[in-house]
């Protein structure tokens, strides 16, 4: 008994669900969950305004790794202009796109407005 090929694509695309993916510069994919992906990049953009230098996220680090990468910012770009974090904006993008390297974004860090300071 044998297995149709286009039987194993459906089900490899209903085991993948939401997930989305872009393509690697060496053919494969990279697969993720936009929702899970959103949330630790607001995390580490909002560290990044605040002038720390968070570890940089898994999906960053493909994006070095992915054959269009600036197709993959602006996947990641908020809908709003008015968003509160661009996720997209995190690392200089010219720099990311060209050499394939991450250089954060960071902000100065807030000064302290505590009466004891």
């Amino acid at each position: 008994m044998s297995i149709k090929r286009s039987t194993i694509r459906r089900l490899q695309q209903a085991l993948r669900g939401n997930l989305e993916s872009f393509e690697l510069l060496d053919g494969t994919r990279f697969y993720y969950n936009p929702q899970e992906v959103h949330k630790q990049l607001f995390l580490a953009a909002y560290d990044l305004a605040l002038g720390k230098e968070p570890e940089p996220p898994a999906i960053y680090q493909k994006i070095c790794e992915a054959k269009d990468p600036a197709a993959v910012l602006e996947r990641l770009k908020p809908e709003s202009p008015e968003a509160f974090v661009n996720v997209a904006e995190m690392y200089d993008r010219h720099v990311l796109v060209n050499e394939r390297r991450l250089v954060p974004n960071v902000g100065q860090e807030p000064e302290d407005l505590s009466e004891g300071a």
